[in-house]
């Protein structure tokens, strides 16, 4: 990372990104078999202050042994979501382990047009259920194509890049802003020996592909955070883009990551866990705009009892965080009505939000993560009326600085080799209005 004096905003964005970061956040998997359960994680999400979720559509409830597509069979789950104000993105999944032959073009722009047609915005089967300007927008289709404990006969990639073209083309038939998008690559081959990225280069330059989908599961000796950049989101979006041949100004998205407990505690993945959320939220696109569209953890519904790497939950019913959940919850609530101004992980690591009478700094305080790793911290030009500053780790709320009057404030004292989040709060009487 070059050397900055970034303290302030560095790149201001347009005001029209409003999703706050708890709106970009959520988990699955959600199946339509299973309402009571989806009932339950719905739940969850709206204790969180989580927006979105990942359906998970398997090949036949996407596309019949007779070559018919059965969209109605998520109708009851849809509605659920809609309830629960929770916005759903698909996922229809296909392994050569399970599934019979992928199918072309055709078979994918009928399954594309169908879903489309019942879910998206405003489609009729909605608004005869009373919902308008709500749907799906986020279409995705066979996830982790090189993993081979489910994909022991490997995928063609001239029928995989078929496959994704039909289906962008039978969504696109519907509506022309939704979105359609691979299913999330797996980090590890993702740039080695790829096959599948160099096939739909050329889908993604022509607009049909319009993000691309990476899971991160951060490890301390496989996937290492500590001391290196080389492992994030953001760097791996750039050098994939570029080997695969990627011109075009995409959007991103993970449908899952986390920091593994693997070998250490729940507080040392909880702290590395904080960095990859921010991490995950905070990818920006050619021009250092924020491209990331959505972050589900992976998985905030599972219990460490049968899940000790990833799970977040430590009981369900009532849902009991780890300290990993906490985390989750915690950024979703401070954040809550505020939407990112500035950008900058490539260089300083520091990200400001606004809204509701509060700015947010994060700083991503590792080495590699920020030019300037210290334990002190300027943070200058204070909003007018900001009173105090509260220093959040991963660990919650650790000191109150108060601020009234000033214009520029050096908060130390920080705790190394970490992120930290200061959450600025101003007096609502101070506050111009808009």
């Amino acid at each position: 990372m070059k050397q900055s004096g970034l303290l302030a905003m560095v790149l201001l964005l347009p005001l029209s990104l409003l999703a706050d970061p708890g709106a970009m956040m959520g988990g699955g998997n959600f199946y339509p078999d299973r309402l009571d359960q989806a009932q339950q994680r719905f739940d969850i999400l709206n204790q969180i202050g989580a927006g979105m979720c990942r359906i998970a559509v398997s090949e036949n409830e996407y596309f019949t042994n007779s070559g018919t597509s059965r969209p109605e069979t998520l109708d009851d789950l849809v509605l659920l979501a809609h309830k629960y104000n929770t916005e759903p993105m698909l996922l229809f999944e296909y392994y050569t382990k399970w599934n019979g032959p992928l199918g072309g073009h055709d078979k994918w722009f009928q399954v594309g047009q169908a879903f489309a047609q019942r879910f998206a915005p405003n489609s009729p089967f909605l608004k005869s259920n009373g919902i308008e300007n709500w749907g799906i927008r986020f279409y995705s289709a066979i996830n982790e194509p090189m993993w081979k404990d489910n994909n022991p006969t490997p995928i063609d990639p001239n029928e995989y890049a078929a496959a994704l073209e039909g289906l962008a083309d039978g969504v696109h038939s519907v509506g022309k802003d939704l979105r359609v998008s691979p299913g999330g690559f797996q980090e590890i081959p993702l740039l080695r020996t790829n096959r599948y990225g160099p096939v739909i280069a050329r889908l993604y330059n022509n607009g049909k592909l319009s993000a691309m989908d990476i899971h991160r599961y951060y490890d301390i000796q496989w996937q290492p955070m500590a001391g290196t950049y080389q492992n994030s989101l953001q760097n791996q979006f750039d050098l994939v883009k570029k080997q695969w041949g990627i011109t075009a100004d995409i959007a991103f998205y993970t449908t899952e990551f986390n920091f593994k407990k693997r070998d250490i505690t729940e507080q040392q993945a909880a702290r590395g866990f904080l960095t990859a959320l921010w991490d995950a939220l905070g990818v920006t696109g050619n021009q250092g705009q924020p491209v990331t569209q959505f972050a589900l953890p992976w998985n905030i519904f599972h219990t460490p009892t049968s899940d000790d790497h990833y799970g977040l939950t430590l009981k369900n019913t009532p849902w009991t965080p780890t300290l990993r959940g906490d985390v989750l919850r915690m950024v979703c609530q401070l954040t809550k009505g505020t939407h990112f101004t500035s950008l900058d992980p490539r260089q300083s690591g520091v990200f400001v939000l606004q809204g509701s009478g509060k700015t947010i700094w994060v700083w991503q305080n590792r080495k590699g993560w920020t030019d300037r790793p210290d334990t002190t911290l300027t943070l200058k030009d204070l909003p007018e009326g900001t009173e105090s500053i509260e220093v959040y780790g991963f660990d919650g709320l650790r000191a109150t600085v108060k601020v009234k009057g000033k214009r520029d404030i050096q908060i130390s004292e920080l705790a190394p080799e970490q992120t930290t989040m200061f959450v600025g709060h101003r007096n609502a009487a101070e506050i111009p209005l808009l």
